[in-house]
């Protein structure tokens, strides 16, 4: 016979047993801290959202800006030309252009255009 011990020998001699008993263990521990690494999981995306948000929206802020810089310094010309010659084809192409997203009226009421002209 053999000088090693039987299977059922080994499990209750205690070296399978702890065995057992650690891998359960850590069983336990893994699953009790699933939930944990879950959220931890979370509010990391959360927080990279969150700078994602911060920047997009920072982003907008400036584009906003130029854009209502961009309009002005259009009007600006717009009205110079107008005073200039109000049926100057550059202006038809610009009405055109810049159509519904910015629209520009080149017409003047006539009793503004009396109370200009009496001024």
């Amino acid at each position: 016979m053999s000088d090693e011990p039987t299977t059922a020998q080994w499990l209750v001699g205690g070296g399978g047993l702890v065995g057992i008993g650690a891998g359960a263990r850590w069983l336990i521990e893994w699953w009790g801290k699933r939930d944990e690494r879950r959220q931890a999981r979370e509010e990391r995306l959360i927080a990279r959202e969150s700078a994602q948000v911060q920047d997009l929206n920072s982003r907008i802020d400036q584009l906003e800006d130029k854009l209502t810089k961009l309009t002005v310094a259009v009007n600006i010309l717009v009205a110079k030309e107008f005073r200039s010659d109000p049926s100057s084809p550059e202006l038809m192409q610009v009405q055109a252009i810049l159509g519904d997203a910015f629209p520009l009226h080149l017409h003047v009421p006539q009793d503004m255009h009396d109370t200009l002209g009496r001024m």
